[in-house]
C-alpha cells in the first residue's frame, strides 16, 4: 500500500512510518525538515513542505492509496495547524481521487467528551483548551468530507513499547487513560488493512 504520512517527524508519526515500512508499505513522509527523519529505507520518500501550503500538500498525496494525518504542535497557545492542515489534505485528496484517510485527534474530542473523568475534563478545558478547539474543527472537516475516513482518538500518549494489546472502539471507557504511540501506529495500519471503522471516530486506550 502507498501511504502518505503527515506529521511524520512527530513521535507518533515517526512510529507510524517505522511500522508501515516494517510491514512492506511504501511511505511518503511529509516533513518541514527532512533532516529530522533519520530513517533510511528504499520504500521511504520525502516531500518537504508546509502543511499550510496546498501545493506541497498535493504533491505528497498524488498517487497514494491512503493518507494518515498525525499533525500536532507542542505549543499550548492558539493554533490552527490541525484544522487548516487537514483542510488542505482533504482538498488535495479530492483533487487527486484518493479516498482513504485516517486522522489522529484525541480522546475527549467530539462525543467522546462524555467518557472523560472530571479531572481530565478540567485538564482539557484549561491547559489544553486551544488544542481541543483545533481538534474539534479538524474532526468537523473530516466528518463533513465525502472521503472514507476514520478518526482515531488516543488517550494519553506514552513512549512505551508496542504491546498489540489495547481497547479500541466508539466511546469506550478508559482503564489507565494511557496508550503507547506504538500501539496507536499498530492500530492505524491494521485499520487501513481491515477497514473496520470507516466513517467512525474511535477511542484507543489500554
Amino acid at each position: 500500500m502507498k501511504l502518505a504520512v503527515f506529521g511524520a517527524t512527530g513521535k507518533t508519526g515517526l512510529e507510524i512510518v517505522k511500522q508501515a515500512l516494517d510491514q512492506g508499505h511504501i511511505v511518503t513522509a511529509f516533513v518541514r525538515d527532512a533532516a529530522r527523519l533519520t530513517i533510511e529505507d528504499e520504500h521511504l520518500t520525502f516531500v518537504t513542505g508546509d502543511v499550510f501550503d496546498p501545493v506541497s500538500v498535493a504533491q505528497a498525496i498524488q498517487g497514494q492509496d491512503a493518507v494518515i494525518c498525525s499533525l500536532g504542535s507542542n505549543e499550548l497557545g492558539r493554533t490552527t495547524i490541525r484544522s487548516e492542515g487537514t483542510a488542505n489534505i482533504i482538498k488535495a485528496m479530492k483533487e487527486n481521487h484518493v479516498k482513504r484517510l485516517v486522522v489522529i485527534t484525541a480522546m475527549g474530542v467530539g462525543e467522546s467528551w462524555n467518557t472523560l473523568s472530571l479531572i481530565n475534563k478540567l485538564f482539557f478545558a484549561t491547559l489544553l483548551r486551544n488544542t481541543r478547539q483545533d481538534h474539534e474543527k479538524q474532526e468537523v472537516l473530516v466528518k463533513e468530507s465525502d472521503l472514507d475516513w476514520t478518526i482515531i482518538r488516543p488517550s494519553g500518549l506514552t513512549d512505551d513499547p508496542l504491546t498489540e494489546s489495547y481497547a479500541i472502539g466508539e466511546n469506550i471507557q478508559t482503564n489507565t487513560s494511557q496508550i503507547a504511540r506504538a500501539d496507536v501506529a499498530h492500530a492505524i495500519i491494521k485499520e487501513l488493512q481491515d477497514n473496520t471503522f470507516v466513517h467512525k471516530a474511535v477511542t484507543i486506550t489500554n
